[in-house]
């Protein structure tokens, strides 16, 4: 844990250094920045050719000559990383408004409000992505300021989460307010890093304890991400158990399913703990990282209210083998996960009535909105400028509070298939 809390200080100063740097001298951090990629090219494209000559392999040739080329490239055309860096940017931030603007559609049709925020960000992601697309003008020294000034605000953060990890305060209370994130595309990258990090040390053999506890008093509330190895697995998934019922929110209708899954109508489903997470590890191939918080009898009283509104807005939906009464012939609706599901664990699915999660929006209205419902109560600071949040949003900001002495989260634990016996 000290090594952890260790690493928020020396991630967060190593961002506000970085990011000061860019912000005073922008041009020089570009110009290092290009020299930097030339010189990885070259060793690349070197090592790639002595390893051609030892091994034989083709593509090992193909891909030095590639590296090299594009070496030369960048020497002699030094607007074309320009070009790249106001491209790509342009072309995040209109992909980051396209789905601030899906939701708004959604909200629309959902006849929900109070989504003012989400139209100004629409309307800047948008607009500020085509201007840097149509602009080959575009200072790229302005562009390297902004991401300074992003990285000081990211390190502050970091520091201050390393000074409440060692924080000796008895008091610790969440607050709700909006929390600056790393960007939507590599918030989806942690949960499967996270993962990745968690088989490495498995396999190297060390001795860290994947499961402790801070205390041993009751958790009534459990949060669950759990990460697959492959597809959309891999962006993880992430629902809430209270009293050991599994709460689960997403896309399970597959007659509903658009713009390749991720738009649908809104499912939740309840299951008992003790067959889900068995079933995900064995059955679904995933591995879970759970963390216990500890809740006051006041917040449970407000976790029980969100709850029974969740529940009252649902009527019940059956799977393709609840339908057709399939269950002495599984293998027909195995490839259907809703039906495997229930098959396994006798979980029920509910289809959201109306208002907000009755049409659910992988970059919107997703399962980490939906654990943002309860989490939310307790003052959870994981709300997004930008409206999105996702599994590895929600799980950085877990595993961070995790490491807080004070933190209401008093306990992970960590399930794979090495690490339980099913």
């Amino acid at each position: 844990m000290f090594y952890d809390v260790a690493m928020n200080f020396v991630i967060g100063t190593i961002l506000m250094i970085a990011g000061a740097v860019m912000v005073w001298i922008p041009n020089r951090v570009f110009t290092m920045i290009l020299r930097a990629s030339i010189l990885f090219l070259f060793v690349n494209g070197a090592t790639l050719f002595i390893r051609f000559i030892k091994n034989k392999k083709n593509k090992d040739f193909f891909f030095s000559i590639l590296s090299i080329a594009f070496m030369f490239f960048l020497m002699n055309f030094r607007y074309i990383p320009q070009w790249i860096l106001r491209v790509n940017f342009g072309g995040y931030c209109i992909l980051c408004g396209t789905a601030c603007f899906i939701q708004l559609v959604i909200d629309k049709i959902n006849h929900l409000k109070g989504k003012f925020f989400n139209f100004v960000f629409t309307i800047i992601y948008i607009l500020f992505g085509f201007y840097l697309l149509l602009n080959p003008d575009f200072h790229t020294n302005l562009l390297m300021q902004a991401f300074g000034i992003y990285f000081m605000i990211l390190g502050s953060r970091y520091l201050s989460d390393g000074c409440e990890g060692i924080n000796p305060l008895t008091k610790y209370k969440w607050k709700r307010k909006v929390r600056i994130t790393l960007p939507a595309f590599l918030c989806a990258m942690v949960p499967d890093a996270a993962l990745a990090s968690i088989n490495h040390y498995l396999e190297e053999g060390k001795p860290e304890d994947l499961n402790t506890h801070k205390n041993d008093g009751v958790v009534r509330l459990k949060v669950i991400v759990h990460v697959g190895p492959k597809g959309f697995q891999k962006v993880g998934h992430i629902c809430f158990a209270y009293d050991d019922i599994v709460y689960s929110y997403g896309n399970y209708d597959s007659d509903s399913f658009r713009l390749n899954q991720t738009i649908g109508d809104g499912i939740f489903f309840t299951v008992p703990l003790e067959k889900y997470i068995p079933n995900m590890i064995s059955a679904e191939n995933n591995s879970i990282f759970e963390y216990g918080i500890y809740t006051t009898p006041k917040q449970n009283e407000g976790i029980e209210r969100e709850i029974n509104i969740i529940r009252q807005n649902g009527y019940r939906w059956y799977t393709k083998i609840e339908k057709e009464d399939g269950y002495d012939r599984f293998k027909e609706f195995e490839m259907d996960y809703p039906s495997r599901l229930h098959y396994r664990t006798g979980a029920k699915l509910y289809k959201v009535k109306s208002g907000k999660f009755h049409i659910y929006w992988a970059l919107g209205d997703n399962c980490a909105s939906f654990t943002d419902l309860v989490l939310g109560t307790l003052g959870a600071d994981v709300l997004s400028m930008r409206g999105i949040i996702s599994p590895g949003t929600y799980l950085d900001w877990l595993q961070k509070e995790y490491l807080k002495k004070n933190s209401p989260i008093v306990y992970r634990c960590i399930y794979t298939k090495d690490t339980i016996e099913l």
